[in-house]
């Protein structure tokens, strides 16, 4: 009997007790477009940070890849990458890989980290509002392709344009008149209003969220097949990781 408990307790953690002997290298990709402080086209950005600190606790290797978002969701779906740094959770992306779950629901416990989508439009253009329920414009919305916040403003009964993969074209698209407002996620959308004079001269952010979304650390369903212990377990390190309190201080200082 002793034995047999002994044979299974092996069987269990083999995915991970192998890591330790021939190191795992796991090839995840991640938006190439930048969100700041998140994703950084030039130097590792938090999500990188926070993942790093949990492959090296759990004994593997991971290799970034920065690519367009929908080239991203389809190597994921294809099994040829192993998985999706910070994806928000939509039901139709379960196809595309595995989510931590709890009771059938993605486990915010588990989240890579939380972001929240503003609305940006022209300097005084009152026009254009958002008390947090009722969304009040006459006019195209930009929204980078691929963003699920399109489906929120959609719901609110807003007329989305969705062509343009990276921020810039869109705040040039706002200011020339050819959208009314904009959505980017906070933190990218303060830097360039801060880094670059002509946009934050002519253009603000309303107080107040569009959504606030937490994103996870997603592995294509092959990987999670093949390491399903593996899988649980990082996710649980990178909980452990994001809770810590070196963690928060550490990002908190991130410039």
């Amino acid at each position: 009997m002793a034995c047999r408990f002994m044979y299974i307790c092996c069987l269990l953690w083999l995915p991970v007790a192998a890591s330790a002997d021939t190191t795992i290298t796991i090839n995840l990709c991640q938006s190439d477009e930048g969100d700041y402080p998140w994703t950084l086209p030039d130097r590792p950005g938090l999500n990188n940070l926070l993942i790093d600190r949990a492959a090296h606790r759990t004994g593997v290797v991971v290799r970034f890849h920065p690519m367009p978002w929908s080239r991203c969701l389809l190597k994921t779906s294809q099994g040829s990458m192993d998985g999706i740094v910070a994806a928000s959770y939509k039901p139709e992306r379960l196809r595309i890989g595995v989510y931590p779950l709890r009771n059938g629901q993605p486990d915010a416990e588990r989240r890579l980290m939380r972001n929240r989508y503003l609305l940006y439009r022209r300097k005084g253009d009152a026009g254009v509002q958002w008390n947090g329920q009722r969304l009040q414009i006459d006019g195209l919305v930009g929204v980078q392709t691929g963003y699920s916040i399109a489906s929120t403003l959609r719901q609110h009964g807003a007329k989305i344009s969705q062509t343009e993969r990276l921020p810039i074209p869109l705040l040039d698209a706002l200011i020339e008149g050819d959208l009314r407002a904009i959505t980017l996620t906070a933190g990218e959308g303060e830097r360039l209003l801060a880094d670059m004079p002509p946009y934050g001269q002519a253009v603000e952010a309303l107080p107040l969220p569009l959504a606030e979304k937490d994103f996870y650390l997603v592995f294509s369903h092959r990987f999670q097949k093949k390491y399903p212990v593996l899988t649980e377990h990082l996710w649980q390190v990178l909980s452990k990781e994001n809770q810590s309190s070196d963690w928060k201080a550490a990002s908190a200082s991130f410039r």
